[in-house]
């Protein structure tokens, strides 16, 4: 088996035991990694007085069974931190980022996800992006990712190797469930640096911690 049928197959095993987690311990654990993705925020978005910039935290909206992490855009616009939310160019390949300052600037778009409308202001320039907050269905405890087999992220990630830009931290949330043992990793693929679930906090730098 190659690595992307092994990929194929993960996804399919990988979506299967995040549907199985009942809507009421969903809630609850989401709630919970939440509140721990809030208090790393408050670390690692720390106003630069040298930068004239808003701290900018790049994320995602959560769909079906994902770990609701609206709470964390919340947090943010309550802040003095910009959020930015990418809007999907399917005949590219590509991610287009905008900033959303509430909720009134995102609507229905593509697969039924929330997407910025058309008036929100665009960012350019990804150098201005301190933290990203990626999706994804599985991930292990080496920072290995398995997304959702678009390559939308990755390519995103590659703007900063093929330009030697340092990347933003990349931090993910996740239910204990979508831990494997391996996640396969393709050329292409980044490894994130922190991994937040409802019983602890793992990191590619230092052991992990409970929450």
């Amino acid at each position: 088996m190659n690595i992307k049928e092994r990929k194929i197959e993960l996804r399919r095993e990988a979506e299967a035991l995040r549907s199985a987690i009942s809507e009421e311990a969903r809630q609850r654990k989401s709630a919970h990694i939440s509140e721990v993705l809030i208090e790393r925020l408050e670390e690692l978005l720390q106003p630069d007085p040298t930068v004239r910039r808003k701290p900018t935290l790049f994320t995602y909206m959560p769909i079906k069974t994902e770990v609701d992490v609206t709470p964390v855009l919340e947090a943010c616009w309550k802040r003095s931190w910009r959020v930015v939310v990418s809007k999907v160019v399917p005949a590219y390949k590509q991610l287009k980022l905008f900033e959303i300052r509430s909720y009134v600037d995102l609507e229905r778009g593509a697969w039924g996800i929330r997407e910025p409308v058309a008036k929100a202001p665009q960012l350019f320039d990804i150098r201005q992006i301190d933290v990203v907050l990626v999706p994804g269905l599985a991930f292990d405890l080496n920072m290995g990712r398995l997304g959702y087999g678009g390559g939308y992220y990755d390519r995103f990630m590659q703007q900063y190797v093929r330009t030697g830009l340092p990347k933003p931290y990349i931090i993910a949330a996740a239910f204990e469930d979508q831990l494997i043992s391996e996640v396969p990793m393709g050329l292409f693929d980044f490894r994130i640096d922190e991994l937040i679930t409802e019983e602890r906090r793992i990191t590619g730098r230092s052991a992990e911690t409970d929450v």
